[in-house]
């Protein structure tokens, strides 16, 4: 039995997705922090991305954000958590391969939902150190015409160097839970080339202008 593809979500839910593009006015910190300035560059990059969306296009969207999303993400160790226990039966081929569609399937996702700019602002409210040596940026997207929205970011060191692997909306709904749900179910009903064959549609798909269904 084939995964329903409506059942497949991006890799950032539409809510996040146009959380996202409601924010980032550029970042507001008290203090500078490493964790802080990763989240800064990355969301630096969207704002760039998000002022002049109609004279780059998608394809200039993503080329723009393909190397700051590359490398703000450990998407290693998201694959990895993601497959859960999928993933020691993998061959070092196919981990390379999702770990690569993953990090394109992640930058289709931004180039396709940050496609215009309102007058938001993106600000960091403080850091939190979390167990196994990782650090919670906490966020919030502020707006005049509405609540503030949360959207909070946990990094870990990789060789040195502080990177995303999860994000939050609203403070408590983990993106990375939601991979793994999903990821798991369309490795149960179609396999590795069924998981990866799906990725690949959804981003044609986006890089047509056709948004990832949802849930």
């Amino acid at each position: 039995m084939t995964a329903h593809p409506r059942r497949f979500l991006p890799v950032f839910s539409i809510g996040l997705a146009l959380a996202i593009v409601l924010a980032l006015a550029g970042p507001a910190r008290a203090v500078a922090t490493p964790a802080g300035d990763v989240i800064g560059k990355l969301n630096g990059a969207f704002l760039q991305v998000m002022q002049n969306a109609a004279t780059l296009g998608y394809e200039g969207r993503y080329k723009q954000l393909e190397p700051v999303v590359a490398d703000a993400f450990d998407f290693t160790l998201m694959s990895r958590v993601a497959m859960g226990g999928q993933w020691q039966n993998l061959t070092d081929a196919q981990k390379q391969t999702l770990v690569d569609t993953f990090r394109r399937y992640s930058t289709a996702t931004y180039a396709a939902r940050l496609d215009g700019f309102k007058d938001q602002r993106f600000e960091i409210l403080g850091e939190e150190q979390k167990a196994q040596n990782t650090v919670l940026v906490k966020n919030q997207i502020a707006s005049a015409s509405g609540d503030p929205i949360r959207i909070d970011y946990l990094l870990r060191p990789d060789q040195g160097q502080l990177k995303i692997i999860d994000v939050y909306l609203k403070g408590s709904i983990s993106q990375l839970s939601v991979y793994r749900s999903e990821f798991i179910d369309v490795m149960g009903s179609r396999g590795f080339d069924g998981l990866i064959q799906t990725l690949d549609q959804r981003i044609a798909d986006m890089s047509k202008g056709e948004a990832p269904a949802a849930q």
